[in-house]
């Protein structure tokens, strides 16, 4: 009986101590599952993150990811840790890292949301730049329409394009700098985009197409690809290319009109004005602009007429524009000026025209300009007979050099040619 009693003790005494290694190895087999691992190793991570110690924090968020590289709770977690270390980047990788093994859209929009917030402090630190803009792009490409993303695009513009109340994007520097390709390229990539969503992206591509400045400058180098851009954002029914279109149409005819003329005068061939600026053409081109019924190109006293750039600028009219003469900003190769004032010699209009052939601008001096008018040399008294008075039209041409000094002109009054004629009065 004793020995039955005494076995039946030894086996509740196994059974227990079984009992007891098997509780402990379950304890030990939970404690080291990954899910475990990864909850325990996360939660220390945030407790680091609590205390500041973010080397700590991000050596156990990294630890978790080793653990299970599918935790989004660890992907943002080591983003939170790197932003809090300064390290902008390496959080925009981690979260990009995370949504291209996970699939998350919750860590998308956080990627998207830390770029566009880096992009923001850049344009806020006076950092606007096309490379930042492309930034944004690259947010479009993988969420399309992004309206956060848009309204930042939107906000960009003027920061990126405008400088002082004016444009010049477009416009080359006089050190041989250009910025035309880069804008170029965003608003092609820019408008890849809208063509797939015109209703969403139609007011951004406005905002780049048709660039809201005072004054926006434009190399003729690049007018035949900035028309290009004009045509894709009116197809996407933006408003204001139409008028852009318009001026550069004037623009296009205008320079057509001017570039024989041009030639002659690089050849020093003056006697070729007198046929032109009594042409038809030109006339028509003086006398709107006397009457001011010039529809889009713009003079003040006269036209400038040059082969560099044209600045766009808005009046009560609508947009116009004007060709550049202003040797701060454009590198002079000759400027044509057709002077367009009401100069009447007995009823007869002056017609004139100047040239300035090109020039180094650090060095002014000595400075030639040409002018040839046709005009009644009546009123000057140098025609008459013995019984009337006989009204000339005659030319005049004038070589003027300007020096620091002042101005000398070497003037042919009665230059001749064959649109002379009399009438009597």
């Amino acid at each position: 009986m004793r020995k039955k009693r005494a076995r039946r003790r030894r086996m509740i005494m196994l059974l227990a101590a079984a009992i007891v290694v098997f509780a402990a190895g379950c304890t030990l087999i939970y404690w080291n599952l990954p899910g475990t691992k990864l909850d325990r190793t996360l939660d220390r991570a945030a407790s680091c993150m609590v205390s500041l110690d973010y080397v700590q924090a991000q050596e156990a968020y990294e630890q978790a990811l080793s653990i299970d590289e599918t935790s989004e709770r660890a992907y943002r977690g080591l983003a939170d840790d790197f932003i809090a270390q300064g390290q902008e980047q390496k959080a925009e990788e981690a979260l990009l890292r995370g949504y291209e093994v996970t699939g998350s859209e919750v860590l998308l929009q956080n990627y998207i949301a830390t770029v566009l917030n880096d992009v923001v402090d850049h344009v806020n630190g006076g950092q606007a730049d096309f490379s930042l803009l492309n930034r944004c792009l690259d947010m479009l490409e993988l969420s399309p329409g992004d309206s956060d993303t848009l309204s930042l695009l939107s906000a960009c513009a003027d920061r990126v394009l405008v400088a002082d109340g004016r444009s010049t994007v477009m416009l080359d520097g006089l050190d041989g700098s250009e910025s035309f390709s880069s804008y170029e390229s965003f608003v092609n990539r820019l408008l890849s985009f809208a063509r797939t969503d015109p209703d969403s992206y139609r007011s951004v591509v406005e905002a780049y197409c048709v660039i809201q400045a005072p004054q926006v400058y434009l190399s003729l180098s690049h007018a035949k690809a900035y028309r290009s851009l004009l045509e894709s954002a009116k197809e996407l029914g933006v408003q204001g290319a139409d008028d852009l279109l318009a001026c550069l149409d004037q623009q296009e005819e205008v320079s057509a009109f001017f570039s024989p003329m041009f030639e002659e005068f690089e050849a020093e061939n003056y006697e070729a004005a007198k046929e032109f600026i009594v042409s038809p053409g030109y006339t028509a081109i003086r006398d709107d602009f006397i009457r001011e019924e010039t529809e889009y190109w713009y003079g003040k006293s006269y036209i400038p007429v040059t082969k560099e750039a044209i600045v766009f600028f808005q009046t009560q009219d609508g947009t116009r524009f004007s060709f550049v003469e202003d040797d701060s900003i454009a590198a002079p190769t000759g400027t044509i000026r057709v002077l367009g004032q009401t100069m009447l010699d007995l009823g007869v209009q002056r017609s004139c025209i100047e040239y300035v052939p090109a020039y180094d601008p650090a060095h002014y001096y000595p400075h030639v300009e040409y002018e040839i008018v046709y005009w009644n040399t009546m009123v000057s008294g140098i025609a008459t007979d013995n019984t009337n008075v006989v009204s000339r039209m005659n030319y005049r041409f004038a070589e003027k050099t300007y020096t620091a000094e002042g101005m000398e002109a070497n003037m042919i009054y009665d230059w001749g040619g064959s649109n002379e004629e009399r009438k009597t009065e």
